[in-house]
């Protein structure tokens, strides 16, 4: 066993990782470099014992990338002066020129000569050379995460579990039957990546043993504590782990005063700080696995840090030595940068922060609906949980130690919460995500989707023994052929059919499942097939895409076809079946919900990366073709509902919305797509009655069952202020009893009283400052936006939402607002949330907290209203400006109600 002095302590007889024994079966979780080594370990966790193993790469793996013949000359110059290069040429596919060509691969000792300060990609031009080096190392051994093997000797082999009959029996029926319906799925390469993808996403995934952990710290107010300056106490630690383990530290001190009150039996009281963390040390050595909420950027590293602290100790003035302490710190990263840049490692075992996760949009949207808006742990627990903070009012050092116990601990099991609930759903989907990005656990759940993709096509190219192709090769590809219609967009994106406004009865909602991912299969659409080199699919009329200048291959399948088109046919023909079906196994039923909402995630980001810079695969004319025969489908499949007299009053993207067709339109419609279009066309919603404005991807619905169903609405947003939401929420219930035209006659008095109610509380001072606080999340520091700019500057609301203001006469109001609390005292930083009011003061805007009623700028306000009002009460023919007694600005009758 390898004696690092990383891992094992001989002075203290601390052994911080247990090496991988022989025939036992265990899952790969994740893969870190060793400086130290030079050396790829693995981490697998053994599901009977919930133990993590070690294991270190013995095949001799070195560090390389690739150049082409045409460098051979300088690479050879370089290697002739730095020995420590080796050159092989070897054959790889060129997928662009769809060809073999002879490469050379630069071989290097340690992944910093390839990709450091002055490595070979600085001075050559190299291919992989940015690929992280234990991500190659899990490529070429075919190594993926999630996935279940054994060591037999210095090799490590899978070792799957074995699929139920009655699945089994299932994948074969979708393999030889259902897939014979369509003729892209056919071949047998394309069977093939179905199989393999089923039989790695058919494997059980473990419960996995844990604890989550979390700090406090004393503060004073306006300043928040931070790791780089760690110069106040860490007054609680608490940790909650599975089986029901709650323990909370507390550090005996006068500043938290005793209220009289019984401790809650899981916490204890430590005299030094020194013995708080040891206390804690020794129980996170006992679990493989931890979790935290911001861990990476706050508890983790400060914890860290007070450890090195003399302080810790008032009488001896003795740190805990490193070698005790069981997470590694990269310190000169947040030294430097004032923040935590890097990963904090788990020694032994695996650390898994969840602000991160939940900062990911895809997680956000695809697997959580759009549940939480704001990524503080409070608004997510209230979201996914139905649980909250403990509120208190004042500072956190003015608790009574019992108050200061609860509170910490509540946190704690918040954090673990989010890890359990729903039968510990959030850890199933990152290990079904890492099975499918090739990925480690400790990785995925930090970055964005777009890293997951990345990881599941490098991974096919290295199978394949494909050259990963250079960003410059792909803008080489062609121009864009659609011109863009968004500002910031560089091609044309999805058809958005013009509402008809007013108000429809009998609305249905039919929607093209998975309509990009079905195009990216159908039609072959990957970087190398979209102009492809082949002179006869060039010349093939058939091959053309519409309205573009672009054509695809019939040559070969598309590794992104291949890959996209095959999870998208498993999740639609197979996991949704098998998560319904029961006759098998409840837990084997949860595990396929699972995958089938992982898939789902990586599917619905699988079009959008073509078209994104920060995509390493970036191409465009791969997105501008996808959206074009988009845009072709929705085009021809609403020629065909009018053939069979259905009114189309709305279309966006993937959905249409049809005025009062029967069952049997709906089913001919469906059959037509599949049949034509090669898509699947399902009803999605019934709508009682749907009421359109003027502008796109705004509505609102009331569903057959009486939900209010509203889109791109202000009213229902969270930094809108609560007086107008609430009041906006009112005439959304009102309307939710609409059953039919005659009622809107009630209707239309109630809101009329409601919204003049709502401003006459208004202008006579009823509502509290709160409630007329508008809320934004600033994306950056107030510093960092000077005086005047005429940027376009990006904010968001906390209900997650981006907008861009251009600010030419200064800078924006949240900003503004956030800069007078900075005056005052208060440190505010990125991702904070800044409430403030309007007001009649020279900036127009104060924090809510700073503000006095006599400030406040009731016009704005009531222009406030009648800019959210409006975009439903337009729809309806509705003026506001008569409603509150104002006068008007349009012709209309006063609240004419059309149909």
């Amino acid at each position: 066993m390898d004696q690092s002095p990383l891992l094992q302590n001989n002075k203290q007889n601390l052994t911080y990782w247990k090496e991988l024994p022989e025939n036992t079966r265990v899952m790969l979780i994740s893969a870190i470099y060793s400086g130290e080594n030079q050396k790829v370990q693995l981490k697998f966790y053994d599901p009977n014992l919930h133990l993590i193993y070690f294991w270190q790469d013995k095949t001799d793996h070195k560090p390389y990338c690739y150049t082409k013949f045409e460098n051979k000359e300088r690479v050879e110059e370089i290697a002739a002066i730095e020995k420590k290069f080796e050159l092989k040429t070897v054959p790889k596919m060129d997928l662009l020129l769809d060809k073999e060509i002879q490469a050379i691969k630069i071989i290097a000792p340690d992944p910093l000569s390839i990709g450091g300060k002055g490595g070979i990609r600085e001075k050559l031009n190299v291919w992989e050379a940015n690929i992280k080096y234990h991500e190659n190392y899990l490529y070429d051994t075919r190594l993926i995460p999630g996935s279940y093997y054994k060591r037999k000797g210095d090799q490590i082999i899978e070792d799957p579990y074995q699929m139920s009959d009655i699945v089994q029996n299932a994948l074969k029926n979708f393999l030889w039957d259902k897939m014979l319906e369509s003729k892209e799925a056919r071949n047998d390469e394309y069977r093939k990546y179905v199989r393999e993808w089923a039989d790695l996403l058919n494997q059980p995934i473990p419960e996995m043993k844990r604890i989550a952990l979390d700090i406090e710290v004393d503060s004073e107010e306006g300043r928040m504590p931070i790791p780089r300056e760690h110069d106040r106490k860490i007054t609680a630690i608490g940790i909650v782990a599975n089986g029901g383990f709650r323990k909370v530290f507390l550090l005996e001190q006068d500043k938290n005063h005793n209220d009289g009150t019984e401790l809650i039996p899981e916490a204890e009281i430590c005299k030094t700080e020194k013995e708080l963390l040891e206390k804690t040390f020794s129980i996170i050595r006992s679990y493989n696995v931890v979790v935290t909420f911001n861990g990476d950027d706050f508890d983790l590293p400060y914890i860290y840090e007070r450890s090195q602290d003399p302080a810790i100790d008032p009488v001896k003035h003795t740190i805990i030595p490193k070698e005790e302490i069981p997470m590694v710190v990269k310190r000169d990263s947040f030294i430097k940068k004032g923040i935590q840049a890097e990963p904090v490692q788990l020694k032994h075992g695996v650390h898994i922060d969840l602000f991160r996760t939940f900062q990911n949009r895809s997680i956000q949207i695809y697997a959580f609906s759009h549940k939480y808006s704001e990524y503080r742990l409070n608004a997510i627990s209230e979201a996914l949980l139905n649980d909250s903070k403990i509120e208190f009012e004042g500072n956190i050092s003015d608790l009574s130690i019992q108050k200061l116990a609860q509170y910490c601990l509540k946190d704690t099991e918040l954090t673990f919460r989010l890890t359990s609930f729903n039968d510990n759903l959030l850890l199933k989907l990152l290990f079904v995500i890492a099975r499918i990005s090739r990925l480690s656990v400790e990785d995925l759940s930090r970055v964005g989707v777009n890293q997951w993709i990345r990881g599941m096509l490098f991974y096919e190219h290295r199978k394949i023994n494909a050259l990963i192709p250079h960003s410059e090769e792909l803008r080489n590809k062609g121009q864009v052929s659609s011109a863009a219609i968004i500002k910031e967009k560089k091609y044309r994106g999805g058809l958005v059919v013009e509402p008809t406004p007013g108000i429809h009865f009998n609305v249905s909602v039919v929607d093209f499942a998975s309509l990009y991912p079905s195009i990216i299969k159908v039609h072959n659409l990957s970087y190398e097939t979209v102009n492809c080199p082949h002179d006869s699919c060039r010349d093939d009329p058939d091959q053309k895409i519409p309205d573009t200048t672009y054509w695809t291959c019939k040559e070969k399948k598309g590794i992104t076809s291949l890959l996209i088109g095959s999870l998208r046919d498993l999740r639609v023909n197979y996991y949704k079946q098998l998560s319904k079906d029961k006759t098998i196994s409840l837990e084997e039923r949860q595990l396929y919900t699972v995958v089938s909402q992982a898939i789902k995630v990586i599917l619905n980001a699988s079009y959008g990366v073509m078209g994104a810079e920060i995509f390493p695969l970036y191409c465009l004319p791969v997105a501008d073709a996808t959206a074009a025969i988009g845009r072709s489908i929705i085009t021809k499949t609403i020629d065909k509902c009018k053939e069979a007299g259905i009114e189309v009053v709305y279309g966006d993207t993937d959905s249409l919305f049809l005025r009062d067709p029967s069952q049997g339109n709906v089913e001919e419609i469906s059959k037509w797509a599949k049949t034509n279009q090669g898509v699947d066309l399902e009803l999605d919603k019934e709508y009682r009655y749907v009421v359109f404005n003027n502008l796109k991807k705004n509505y609102l619905g009331v569903l057959k069952d009486g939900t209010v169903d509203v889109k791109g609405l202000t009213g229902k947003k969270s930094h809108t202020p609560t007086f107008i939401r609430k009041t906006f929420y009112s005439m959304l219930e009102i309307l939710g009893k609409v059953n039919t035209e005659k009622d809107f006659d009630f209707a239309r008095e109630k809101i009329k009283d409601i919204i003049r109610e709502s401003a006459k509380k208004l202008e006579s001072a009823k509502y509290p400052l709160e409630e007329l606080s508008f809320n934004v999340m600033i994306n950056k520091s107030p510093e960092k936006y000077g005086k005047k700019t005429s940027e376009n500057i990006r904010t968001t609301s906390i209900d997650g939402h981006d907008s861009t203001t251009n600010s030419i006469k200064g800078i924006p109001q949240h900003i503004k607002a956030a800069k007078l609390f900075s005056d005052n005292g208060r440190q505010i930083k990125a991702g904070d949330i800044i409430s403030y009011v309007k007001t009649k003061t020279s900036e127009g805007v104060k924090p809510v907290e700073l503000a006095k009623y006599e400030e406040i700028d009731t016009e704005k306000y009531l222009e406030a209203m009648e800019s959210t009002f409006d975009q439903l009460l337009t729809a309806l023919d509705v003026n506001f400006k008569s409603i509150i007694g104002k006068p008007r600005q349009s012709n209309l009758d006063e609240l004419f109600w059309s149909n």
